[in-house]
């Protein structure tokens, strides 16, 4: 008997889901998250849901985990003392950046401050131009004389970015490894191999990124194997990408910025997982924590991705899961603003000292203070009753901090709370949907994370939405997530090819290219040939634009039809996506992608036989809840008691360890016969 296990680390709680490969059974654990060392959390609860079910530590073959330290580190800027080094004249590039402002109409918003401030960014004098020509060449002893700056200024880190080493590295290469060799305890990344791509300053932040994190990534992962190793679990460590696949530790901490949606992309591979299962191909997803709300869309089955995001105010170019994230979760702080109105988030309590029902110090009300004056969360069943609750702080610091300045009820301040929370979260689902084109009255909306049950179908019926989905481990469905996941690489070739001048011969050989760079890196991994599937797929643009969009390109050999059909497609793609095209502009291609995928094991999850869908199951207890402007006495129910085909009408409450579900007056729900709750309207 072998066991898999999947781990993630959240603002507030770390979830941990264990899956016996042999009897196909899941088991969960959540506990309470340690920001000030995260993997002491992550081996409390790894040994706590091993002890509960009787599995012994050598059994586990498989450890995979999903980590924010490098988005922690990025966002509280907490990260390396680092260094850039690039190209003589472009030392300003990451303060020029796009000439953007922030907020276009707010003339006091400020820009974040560069990831490496000025007097840590130094220019060499060296330049290789676009055709690989060397017009400047790099002298040993330039590079010996930045060595002392650096060690002068106590550089931990080095991120080295010169011009057009997208084409050729060696300039880049040269300075690394002099650098190693005078100074071995500091860490190097080079853009040529973070982000072999054109455009300077996206290149730039994002190997600085890269640079800035590595660090606390590679003591947090050395600290978790060591803590692994001491607890006798021998299976490597895996980590979860931000595009939605899994590297090796050891990649993760040379390429450390491919992480830092690492939690989030978990969630959305069970979006997909639960895609397939259920049949429905257009998906919302919405994960809300008690830190944030990471909102994704998946169309056809599969989600979006996309290799221009942003983490704070820092721009990171690196293929990811198209994923928004806003600050809406349980732990968001509410309070009246300047002007008397009502805010909530984007600040957190976070774990510590969290909420003010949570009787750890937090002295400001929260949603989850509002959700337990308004009655929505059970004192006595938080963790399934593991974690003591103190309603009687939430009345009061609604009360002191809301109620009372606005003149009202404190169930009227906690109603307030709730409601403008929600329109934050429709705002943010609003971004991945109609902002891209999308309709969400086609979309169903699957909901996860603690507190995303409890606030799901207010924001289905805010966005007129007709089905909601709430997967049966709602709480830990990013760490389920992890375990449908495969090894995935993305390698990307920038060569800007004009429509007349594009054959597919030219592609084939761009892709063969590609290619056997992957299968070299891939083979010393210890992944073979016939055990990995291949997708290519090219960024398109109409000429003088400064944006693409990517278009998948089939497996086979490429003829003439395959590049009419790409270019159709990026027409059609850009109207859905922006409302013009120009069918009569020849277009061009910017950069060649191939994204390497290993498979991994196949979670299987078998349908059970249903009970009559007339069958209702009888509550387990009734409690007063609020509902607009009212309480009603409403059923509670145990959700791991609730049979497939059992049936629920609104209003109700279902409970379980990770999460508690609202089903608002009006609303129908169902178990289906893979313990899914399909949720929809009446009316």
């Amino acid at each position: 008997m072998t066991f898999r296990i999947a781990v993630d680390s959240g603002g507030t709680f770390t979830d941990i889901a264990l899956l016996d490969e042999n009897e196909q059974k899941i088991y969960i654990s959540k506990v309470p998250s340690t920001p000030e060392n995260p993997a002491t959390a992550v081996m409390t609860g790894v040994l706590q849901v091993l002890m509960e079910n009787n599995a012994v530590p050598e059994k586990v073959s498989y450890f995979l985990h999903g980590t924010t330290v490098a988005t922690n580190a990025l966002l509280e800027l907490k990260g390396a003392v680092t260094a850039l080094i690039t190209t003589r004249g472009f030392r300003d590039v990451l303060e020029i950046g796009r000439q953007t402002r922030p907020a276009l109409y707010n003339f006091f918003q400020r820009k974040a401050p560069a990831i490496v401030p000025r007097e840590l960014r130094f220019e060499v004098n060296e330049r290789i131009l676009f055709n690989s020509e060397i017009e400047t060449p790099l002298k040993e002893e330039a590079i010996l004389s930045l060595t002392a700056k650096l060690r002068e200024r106590r550089i931990e880190s080095a991120a080295i970015c010169f011009l057009h080493s997208y084409l050729d590295p060696r300039h880049e290469k040269m300075v690394k490894r002099i650098i190693q060799q005078e100074m071995p305890d500091i860490f190097v990344s080079c853009s040529s191999e973070i982000l072999p791509e054109f455009r300077e300053y996206e290149r730039t932040s994002t190997v600085c990124i890269n640079a800035y994190v590595m660090p606390a990534i590679k003591k947090y992962l050395e600290d978790l194997e060591v803590k692994l190793k001491e607890n006798k679990i021998r299976s490597p460590l895996y980590i979860m990408q931000s595009n939605g696949g899994i590297i090796s530790s050891q990649m993760a901490r040379e390429h450390s910025a491919r992480t830092v949606l690492s939690g989030p992309a978990g969630g959305v591979n069970a979006g997909k997982f639960l895609s397939k299962l259920t049949g429905e191909l257009n998906l919302i997803t919405m994960d809300m924590g008690g830190t944030s709300l990471d909102v994704s869309l998946i169309s056809g089955g599969q989600p979006r991705y996309s290799t221009e995001s942003s983490i704070g105010s820092y721009p990171i170019k690196l293929p990811m899961i198209e994923i928004h994230t806003i600050g809406a979760g349980g732990g968001s702080i509410a309070a009246i603003d300047p002007g008397g109105a009502l805010k909530v988030g984007p600040e957190s309590s976070g774990a510590v000292p969290g909420p003010a029902c949570y009787g750890r110090g937090g002295h400001r009300p929260t949603v989850t203070d509002a959700n337990l004056v308004l009655g929505r969360i059970n004192s006595q069943y938080l963790l399934a009753g593991q974690m003591e609750m103190c309603p009687e702080n939430s009345v009061k610091v609604i009360r002191e901090h809301i109620a009372d300045p606005l003149g009202v009820s404190v169930e009227e301040a906690a109603e307030g709370i709730i409601k403008v929370v929600n329109a934050n979260m429709v705002r943010g689902i609003r971004v991945v949907s109609v902002e891209k084109g999308y309709d969400p009255r086609e979309f169903v909306l699957t909901a996860f994370g603690g507190a995303g049950p409890l606030h799901a179908l207010e924001l289905a019926q805010e966005l007129a939405i007709s089905k909601v989905i709430i997967p049966p481990q709602p709480g830990i469905n990013s760490a389920l997530g992890m375990l449908t996941a495969d090894l995935r690489r993305d390698y990307v070739l920038t060569r800007i090819i004009n429509e007349e001048s594009l054959g597919p011969q030219c592609l084939e050989d761009l892709f063969g290219e590609i290619q056997s760079k992957a299968l070299e890196e891939l083979e010393k991994e210890g992944l073979r040939y016939e055990n990995l599937s291949f997708c290519r797929s090219a960024d398109l643009r109409y000429p003088r634009q400064s944006y693409e969009m990517n278009i998948t390109l089939g497996t086979g050999k490429l003829e003439n039809r395959d590049l009419k059909r790409m270019i159709q497609e990026f027409h059609d793609n850009h109207l859905q996506a922006y409302g013009y095209n120009r069918q009569e502009e020849r277009i061009e291609v910017v950069n060649i992608r191939l994204t390497a995928v290993g498979k991994l094991y196949s979670l299987e999850v078998k349908p059970e036989k249903t009970v009559s869908r007339e069958y209702i199951e009888a509550p387990k207890d009734f409690r007063k809840v609020y509902f607009n402007g009212e309480f009603i006495k409403t059923p509670v129910y145990n959700r791991k008691e609730l049979h497939p085909g059992s049936r629920i009408s609104g209003p109700s409450i279902l409970e379980q360890l990770d999460s508690t579900t609202v089903i608002t007056p009006g609303n129908t729900a169902w178990v289906d016969p893979f313990h899914n709750l399909i949720v929809t309207n009446d009316s």
